[in-house]
């Protein structure tokens, strides 16, 4: 299946072969231990390929599906093609050097996602931003080598993101967002007139976290959810930590409830019902008519 507006995505045909082989797995009643044992592999070798940590080989794929006893020439080709596919390299490779993993590997989910939910505490979320804005928050953050590189990503990633085809959009900003100026208040202003046009973007809901509303859980930590058209796809988080090296990607259901993707998408539920669309253009207004 192809990606949106683009062809077929590596990071979406490596999470669909892997859930794949688990589904194939676990109808034949086998562990991870029995896998490995089976083929003379490592127990960690069988938890990678299924994490997709790792890309599997054709030849280690082809193993697998006579273990599994798979032998309908469709199906073996089929997960043959989903295999060829995720090795290739994403849209993004070109900017491996600049950005760190963990976001990176959250574009293959933005990539592919029907809904991104993004809530974010101090910035106007990365999607929003308009270019000076992008820049100003690359020069304060970024090592001054990788700004160019860096704010060319985000200029891609908004290219790609809002198509006719693309995901619907939701975003939270604490208020704090809209009234830190960031570069000088012309820069400011343009960034939130950019946020008023926004709002008639009917693939757009934005909704102003108001400073009424106190503390509210998670209120300084950004994430993003991003949700998918199978059902059976899993929820994913991304958590954008203080030091971007240690931002990380959420899938499953290993996590404890309070560290969990669903947790985290209830909580953007309960925010919802707070930050309202009601609000949000007169709150939005009213930073403008400040820095007038």
């Amino acid at each position: 299946m192809p990606g949106r507006g683009s062809r077929v995505d590596p990071v979406l045909q490596r999470r669909r072969l892997r859930e794949r082989l688990r589904q194939l797995r676990e109808g034949k009643g086998f562990t991870q231990r029995d896998v490995a044992d089976a083929l003379e592999w490592s127990l960690s070798k069988v938890i990678r390929i299924e994490t997709g940590t790792v890309r599997i080989s054709i030849t280690d794929l082809r193993a697998l599906l006579v273990h599994y006893e798979v032998t309908d020439p469709t199906v073996v080709d089929e997960l043959s093609a989903m295999a060829r596919a995720a090795r290739e390299q994403p849209w993004w490779d070109a900017y491996k050097k600049d950005a760190p993993p963990g976001f990176l590997l959250s574009l293959g989910y933005e990539t592919n996602a029907v809904r991104i939910r993004t809530f974010e505490p101090s910035l106007i979320p990365g999607l929003l931003q308009t270019e000076e804005y992008a820049y100003t928050v690359l020069e304060t953050v970024g090592p001054p080598e990788k700004i160019d590189s860096r704010a060319e990503l985000r200029l891609k990633r908004q290219e790609r993101i809002f198509r006719d085809d693309g995901p619907d959009l939701y975003f939270i900003v604490d208020e704090n967002a809209i009234t830190r100026i960031v570069g000088s208040a012309s820069i400011m202003r343009r960034q939130l007139e950019h946020l008023q046009e926004m709002l008639e973007n009917s693939k757009v809901t934005l909704q102003i976290m108001p400073f009424s509303a106190g503390l509210y859980r998670h209120f300084r930590t950004p994430y993003v959810i991003f949700e998918f058209d199978n059902p059976q796809a899993e929820t994913v988080l991304y958590l954008e930590a203080p030091h971007e090296q240690d931002s990380i990607v959420r899938e499953g259901q290993e996590w404890d409830s309070e560290g969990s993707p669903q947790h985290y998408l209830e909580n953007f539920f309960s925010m919802e019902s707070v930050a309202t669309r009601e609000d949000t253009p007169r709150i939005i207004e009213t930073a403008i008519e400040r820095l007038r």
